[in-house]
Formats: structure tokens, sequence, C-alpha cells
């Protein structure tokens, strides 16, 4: 869970909450058979008269039960985040995330961009640089003051604000489809500046091409925003959501805080960042070189859904684990009370085979209840869960049949050496005390 837990033993407290929880689980877990035993009747036991079991068969069968419904839940628990998590990894994102490199601006880094991206470009280690004020992946700005003609009065659209260099785009690898790229010269001039729109804004502004059409603030129709291009929409900020849409203004070097650096497919980066480092150091000296992968931060992105995944997977493990202990002790104890049975069975021709699926379907019934009880309360839970995510998966059949599937090879697996040890012994030995 991302934190730091030590057993304090040498804490008294701690030390007298452990022989607590010891004191307890054990008069709980014998509270029953005490309880249970206490009730009978010395002479009838003496006898071997027949004890009721009525009530226990009930409470062992329903422990069962409810111990691998819980195991099924968690299976199915396990599968749908999976699920979840790669199927937004592996949603389109709008750009590139690989071989991206994610600086500060520090320094003479903005100042001396020019010369930092031409260095850079004659290493051959890297295609391209550029500047933003944000980045990629997060959000940044963002305002609901902008119209347009057509627009409703009352609708509040909000439109995220993105100050870049006329590289970004390439850098970044988002795509031009309509118009052109940013341009140093798109700056404020007679009342217009040239901005580039994502293609969520540009369908909002009606039928056609955006390009040439206008943006404005809210009672500002002096000063108006050009669209000379639209991009892709790209995800940002919410990877499970739909981003908002996006204006990009040609941004001054004062404004940049990130670079960014698209460097060649390669498979060791240590050598495409030593260079990269020297470079910075030769052209910004006296500032560290500190750098992410835009591919890294995007997967730090889903570190809540990762954690919640590694936990159901380890409580699948653990309640699975204890289903099969209980039912192997289960197991056992029934094969024990039938012995005679199972061996008068054979004595009048019963095969191997057959006794031990004898033996066995008992405890398929009971997956089979746990599998009915299971399912509902599975799906149910997790498409509550889903309904936070505005992108998300779907739950598929067959997550269900492979948690049934899983449960019955386990409860065979488990069984199957009691059953098996049963149906081989030798009868002689069962009934010959009858």
């Amino acid at each position: 869970v991302n934190k730091t837990l030590s057993l304090d033993l040498g804490n008294p407290v701690h030390l007298f909450a452990l022989l607590l929880i010891a004191v307890i689980c054990g008069l709980v877990a014998g509270s029953y058979p005490a309880l249970y035993l206490s009730p009978f009747h010395p002479a009838a036991v003496l006898k071997s008269s027949r004890i009721k079991t009525g009530g226990a068969a009930v409470i062992r069968k329903g422990l069962v039960v409810f111990q691998f419904s819980i195991s099924i839940v968690l299976i199915i628990a396990t599968l749908i985040i999976y699920q979840q998590i790669k199927h937004v990894k592996n949603r389109e994102l709008g750009f590139n995330k690989e071989n991206l490199l994610e600086l500060d601006v520090q320094g003479l880094m903005g100042t001396h961009f020019d010369v930092i991206r031409q260095d850079l470009m004659n290493t051959n280690i890297v295609s391209n640089a550029a500047l933003s004020d944000h980045p990629t992946i997060y959000g940044g700005n963002n305002t609901d003051g902008f119209t347009w003609e057509g627009k409703d009065p009352n609708s509040r659209v909000l439109i995220s604000t993105r100050y870049v260099s006329p590289e970004f785009f390439a850098t970044s690898g988002m795509q031009v489809l309509d118009g052109r790229d940013i341009r140093i010269g798109d700056t404020m001039a007679a009342h217009r500046i040239n901005v580039v729109i994502t293609s969520s804004l540009a369908k909002m502004l009606g039928k056609g091409s955006p390009v040439s059409k206008y943006l404005w603030f809210q009672g500002d129709t002096a000063n108006k925003a050009n669209v000379v291009g639209v991009v892709n929409d790209y995800v940002y900020g919410d990877m499970y959501g739909r981003p908002d849409p996006v204006m990009f203004f040609y941004g001054p070097v004062q404004n940049a805080s990130v670079l960014y650096v698209r460097t060649t497919a390669q498979k060791d980066p240590a050598p495409a960042l030593a260079k990269i480092e020297a470079i910075l150091k030769k052209d910004n000296p006296g500032y560290p070189f500190e750098y992410r992968f835009v591919d890294e931060q995007f997967n730090g992105m889903f570190a809540s859904e990762t954690l919640i995944s590694e936990l159901s997977r380890m409580f699948a493990s653990l309640a699975i684990i204890i289903s099969c202990l209980g039912l192997f002790g289960l197991a056992a104890y029934m094969v024990e009370r039938r012995i005679k049975e199972i061996g008068i069975r054979k004595v009048l021709g019963a095969s191997v085979p057959g006794i031990a699926v004898l033996v066995s379907r008992d405890f398929l019934q009971l997956v089979g209840v746990s599998v009915l009880v299971a399912f509902p309360v599975a799906y149910w839970l997790m498409h509550k869960w889903l309904l936070d995510y505005a992108y998300r998966t779907t739950v598929q059949w067959w997550v269900f049949a492979v948690a049934g599937g899983l449960a019955l090879l386990i409860t065979l697996a488990t069984v199957s050496l009691h059953a098996l040890r049963a149906a081989g012994a030798n009868p002689v030995q069962s009934v010959r005390i009858e």
C-alpha cells in the first residue's frame, strides 16, 4: 500500500493485542464444538446411538459456500480491474508518449532554445524539440469565457489553453487535421491572434471547416482568436474521462515552463541521455540535468488502480488458500464418515472413478451454489465501480466463466486426493469389523 509498516513487538500494547487476538480466536473457534458436544448423553454415545448432525452439516456446507463465494467475487474483481487498466492504457491518446522526454525549463533554456534545439538535432539521436507552458498529460489553464458565432448563450464550454512553440505538434506526435501548424508570427496583431484548436472544439463551431472562424471572450468582440488549424483531440488530465477541448497559442519563450525532446527509438536510452545532458550543460551551464519520461508519467497516473489490482489479487489468493484449507478438512471428514459405505460399494462392484465422482459430487454442488451466489454480487459491485469512470471497459461474460471454472478446478484438485485415496483403499479394511 506504499506505506512503511512495522510490527513493534517491543511495544507492550502490541504484545497484549496479539495475545488478545489469540485468545479471542481460540474462544470463537472452540465455542461451537464445545457447545455442540456438551448436550450429548454419555450413555447414548457409549452405546453408539446415532447422533443428529443435521445442524452441523448445514453449518459446514454454509461455510464452504461462503468462503468460495468470496473467492469467486475476488477472482472476478481482479480480472475486471486488470481489464479496466489495460483498456485505458491501450486507448488512443492522440499523441505519442514513447521516446518523449520532459524537462523543466531552467536558466537560459528558454532564451537559448533555438541553439539548444539545433545542437540536439545535430546529434542524430533527437528528432525534434519544443516548448510548452504546461505538461502535456496534465491539466493546465482553462476558461469558459470564450464564445463564437452560433453558440448557445446559456452554454458554458470549458476550454483549456496552451502556449507552445511551433515544433510542439511534431514533437508530441499530434496530427494537423485541417489548416496549418502554429507559426512564430501567430501573435496578437490588429486585435487578432491566430490559434490552433482540437477537433472537439472545431465541431462546436458548426458545419464546414473551422479555419478562418473566430472565437472571442464574451463582451470583448474587438479582440478575436482566428482559427488557422485543427489538430486531433488528445487525452490529458483525467485518463479515464473525455478531455476538454484545447486552444493552442504561439508561446513566447518567457511563457515556457517545459521542454520536450523526442529521441529516436533506441533499446538503451542511456547514450541518448548522456548526449542530451552534455548539450544542456554546454548551452545552459549551472543547472542539473533533470528529466522525466512521458510514458513513465502516464503509467504513474494509474498508481491507485494498480494498487487496487495488486491488493485484490493478493486477497483473492489468500481467500482461495483459506477456502482450500477448509475444503480439504471437510473432505477428509466426509470421506472418513463414509469409509464403510465406500468399502461396501467396492465389494458390490463399484469402480474407482465412479467412487471418486461420488465423493466429489457433493463438493461440486456446493461450489455450484457458491457460483450462483457470487456472480450477481460480483456483477453488481464491479458494475458500480466502473460507473466512476467515463472511459471504461464492459463486464464480459467470459470473466465469470473463467472464475467459475477456476473455482471448480480448485475444488477438484483439493478433494481429489481424499476421493482417490478412499476409492483405492482395500474394502476389507473398511468393512471387516461389521
